[in-house]
């Protein structure tokens, strides 16, 4: 709970790579967050390319604070083949 009511939003970052240890821990974290019927529709990406990082910095009005950070998380999930494809 200490977590959740302390939570910062975190929009400069260090100019220095993320140890990959760190990013696999986010990613299976990520992929613990459950899902209906256990479909697990998820894809994470993981973008470490500055011009592509740039890029997505300019997406959605909401995206510009990734334009300095060493790595981005990209979540999507599918909806083809699922058993429930309106829950994914």
């Amino acid at each position: 709970m200490n977590s959740i009511f302390h939570r910062i939003s975190v929009r400069k970052y260090e100019d220095r790579p993320v140890e990959k240890e760190k990013i696999m821990e986010i990613l299976r974290a990520g992929m613990q967050a459950p899902s209906a019927c256990n479909q697990q529709p998820w894809e994470f990406y993981m973008v470490t390319d500055k011009e592509k990082i740039q890029k997505l910095s300019k997406v959605t009005p909401y995206t510009g604070c990734a334009a300095g950070a060493p790595v981005v998380i990209v979540p999507v999930y599918h909806t083809e083949g699922l058993v429930a494809p309106s829950f994914a």
